[in-house]
């Protein structure tokens, strides 16, 4: 019985732990997602898009508990767009995934926004790229 038991521990671990990964992975996917949708209100009113502290988010102004969210500096957010990175916070880095993420509008009005992520926990290259309005993934895999 005690060694059934330890087979069928052995045979789960693994599993556990990636469940436990995708878990605190969703903590920066939703950070993103809710700067992204408050990056294109923010657009709509002031034609512009914003700096992190001019969201005034909950998100934008707390720290979470397994990632650190961040502006990227260049290109500064204008009309065409704002980039940020959600990094994982030690002792997390090794074992959960990076994210970049991106509000955008094209020359013809439209809304965009991407969440990016690194392939795996051990990269720390993902990035978002935007040409005109229009996003892509650098380094990374588009998850939205």
């Amino acid at each position: 019985m005690v060694i059934l038991l330890g087979v069928l521990a052995a045979i789960s671990l693994p599993s556990l732990l990636g469940q436990i990964a995708k878990a605190r992975q969703a903590e920066a996917r939703a950070a993103l997602g809710l700067i992204n949708r408050a990056q294109q209100g923010y657009r709509y009113e002031k034609g512009t898009f914003a700096t992190l502290s001019e969201l005034a988010l909950e998100a934008a102004t707390i720290s979470l508990t397994f990632y650190a969210i961040s502006e990227v500096e260049t290109p500064a957010p204008n009309a065409f767009g704002a980039a940020y990175r959600a990094n994982a916070l030690a002792p997390f880095d090794d074992d959960i995934k990076n994210y970049a993420g991106a509000a955008g509008q094209t020359a013809a009005g439209a809304y965009t926004g991407i969440v990016c992520e690194d392939e795996t926990p051990l990269e720390d290259n993902v990035s978002t790229s935007n040409s005109a309005g229009v996003l892509a993934c650098v380094n990374g895999v588009k998850i939205n």
